[in-house]
């Protein structure tokens, strides 16, 4: 959950470091828990730490149990005026038991269930008893718990807040978002369409229970109906009336070519109606071909239907409103692409080479209408979303960047999906890898270039070196066929698993359609590609070896350094000074 810290979130946080200090000395002098939480601090033991009797049980570095605990506590924080700070390793009766978690998977796991990164700092008693504290900053946006409930802080424990009731609140602390201000619109202004609409967009999300109630229930339930009976104006927005078109989608043959279907006028239905016509249009556009999965017949949409949601949604969402043109939306049939072009540039620091690791709303009230309706994934999860459905099936990653406007465009490209994409990713295990963004890129990376290193993987995750060598061992502790689904080489770069290679090669058709994408092209390579694959790898290994090689490309130990000894006659790499098993080979302009 991005938080753009402005002076007060400093001041928040200094504040915060002052009462965790304050308690810390309190229970020093022997005070218990009760007694020495002061405002905005919380002592916490971890969870199944108390067997019968209330005996007290040795920790575990890995708790699933104590993660959810102190996830939803931190979502309940992070609701509340001033955020506040859990201290993780005190019993009720303030005893320091300490704390058995791992500092940074516990912040991981809490990022997982609450898309939440607070602060989590190690503090030592004088006995050298380990605490954790939890920091957990105020958000602009509401954070629901893992239950999908939304808590705040009232007193020593958490309550149920609505979220008209949280919008309310953060505009009279700051005021800083103008759609969750009060209009003078009220229900009465909302068409029958609009509510119909949107219980269509509902059926089969997380949030369908939502169709069971009235139309009042409803809105007050999503935050957009206050008690004053009046909409906010990020309801407004999404289910009274447009004056004009805010969607608008062209169908061309191909790029530069004629308008099979031009923009209908959508003026006069609401935003939540504009948008379930562009995804009825959208649905059909977007056909489905058939990939032969074993003995059955599977149908998979050319461009897989998340992506195109998640990049029609991100528009609407994070726009800038100010600009009266709408969200330009071209399908072009002969690629099975689609352009996405939303008014109003980047914002809040993030670029086109963050816009997977950075997080950022700019109109966070309407952000959490869309969420609070099912329609979105929690805030920042979209892109990602949008990255590992398209490479899952053997698809370029998305293209989003800034364009002059300033407008933002996001690009999907799809077409038959892969069967050798396919096959790899499905046979990793543990079967949830399958669905983690980091495998999926890992094996895109191996399929496109024979290997991956961590400064390859890091550009294309957009993250810090250090962090893809964290996910790097996140990829070695996944396997094909009971092996590891990376290996390791003596130069530094991984390849992939032998298990991954056999199912991309399986069929020559397949392979054939693959390396037509940009993929495979270093297994059994021509001349070209394999003086392309041995000047990347030595570019990044600074050697290569015909073992290494070999191990790339599926030919022999001869076959590969028959290739290199030719590729040297060429003045392309010349021989390292080593010799017999060691023997490598160079740049030969070093």
């Amino acid at each position: 959950m991005a938080v753009q810290p402005g002076g007060e979130v400093w001041e928040d946080r200094r504040k915060l470091a002052a009462a965790v200090d304050k308690a810390l000395a309190l229970l020093l002098t022997g005070a218990t828990a009760d007694a020495a939480e002061v405002e905005g601090v919380d002592f916490k033991e971890e969870a199944g730490r108390r067997a019968r009797g209330g005996v007290i049980l040795p920790g575990q570095p890995r708790s699933d149990a104590v993660a959810s605990q102190l996830a939803d506590e931190a979502a309940c924080l992070a609701n509340t005026p001033g955020g506040g700070a859990l201290i993780v390793g005190v019993a009720d009766d303030g005893r320091a038991i300490g704390a058995a978690s791992e500092r940074d998977w516990l912040r991981h796991r809490i990022h997982e269930r609450v898309d939440l990164a607070p602060a989590i700092e190690e503090r030592f008693l004088p006995d050298g008893t380990r605490l954790l504290v939890i920091m957990v900053a105020e958000s602009r946006e509401p954070v629901e718990n893992t239950k999908d409930q939304l808590r705040w802080r009232v007193g020593a424990g958490c309550a149920p807040i609505d979220r008209s009731e949280w919008w309310a609140e953060r505009l009279r602390r700051q005021g800083s978002d103008p759609l969750a201000a009060e209009t003078s619109k009220t229900l009465a202004d909302i068409t029958p369409g609009a509510m119909s609409a949107a219980k269509r967009l509902l059926r089969g999300t997380a949030k369908s229970d939502l169709n069971d109630h009235s139309d009042r229930e409803y809105l007050s339930r999503l935050g957009v109906l206050l008690p004053s009976g009046r909409l906010t104006a990020a309801g407004v927005h999404m289910f009274c009336p447009a004056p004009r078109t805010v969607l608008e989608l062209a169908v061309l043959d191909v790029v530069g070519g004629d308008v099979i279907s031009g923009p209908p006028d959508l003026s006069g239905l609401s935003l939540v109606e504009q948008l379930g016509e562009i995804e009825a249009r959208l649905d059909v556009l977007d056909s489905s071909v058939v990939l032969q999965s074993g003995l059955q017949l599977e149908p998979v949409r050319r461009i897989p239907w998340p992506a195109v949601r998640e990049a029609l949604l991100n528009a609407i969402v994070h726009r800038d409103w100010l600009p009266l043109e709408p969200v330009h939306l071209t399908w072009v049939a002969a690629d099975a692409s689609l352009d996405v072009v939303s008014p109003g540039g980047f914002a809040g620091g993030v670029t086109s080479e963050s816009v997977l690791s950075a997080r950022y709303s700019r109109n966070p009230a309407l952000a959490d209408l869309a969420r609070a309706m099912g329609l979105v994934e929690r805030q920042g999860i979209g892109v990602d979303r949008m990255y590992r459905e398209m490479v899952s099936l053997g698809h370029r990653p998305p293209t989003i960047r800034q364009e002059p406007g300033p407008q933002v465009r996001t690009r999907l490209v799809g077409g038959q999906p892969l069967p050798a994409v396919i096959a790899s990713i499905g046979a990793v295990t543990p079967t949830e890898r399958q669905r983690d963004l980091r495998v999926a890129l890992g094996l895109y990376v191996m399929l496109r270039d024979g290997f991956l290193t961590a400064a390859a993987f890091a550009a294309l995750l957009q993250v810090p070196l250090d962090e893809a060598e964290q996910t790097l061992d996140v990829l070695a502790t996944c396997s094909v066929d009971d092996e590891p689904l990376i290996r390791s080489t003596s130069a530094g770069p991984w390849l992939p698993a032998p298990g991954i290679i056999r199912r991309a090669t399986a069929d020559a058709r397949s392979l054939e359609q693959a390396q037509r994408r940009g993929l495979m092209g270093w297994y059994r390579p021509g001349q070209r590609a394999a003086e392309h694959l041995v000047r990347t790898y030595v570019a990044a290994a600074g050697r290569i070896s015909s073992g290494e090689l070999a191990g790339i490309t599926g030919l022999t130990t001869q076959g590969a350094l028959n290739m290199l000894t030719r590729m040297e006659n060429e003045g392309i790499v010349r021989r390292g000074a080593a010799q017999g098993r060691r023997a490598h080979f160079i740049a030969a302009d070093l």
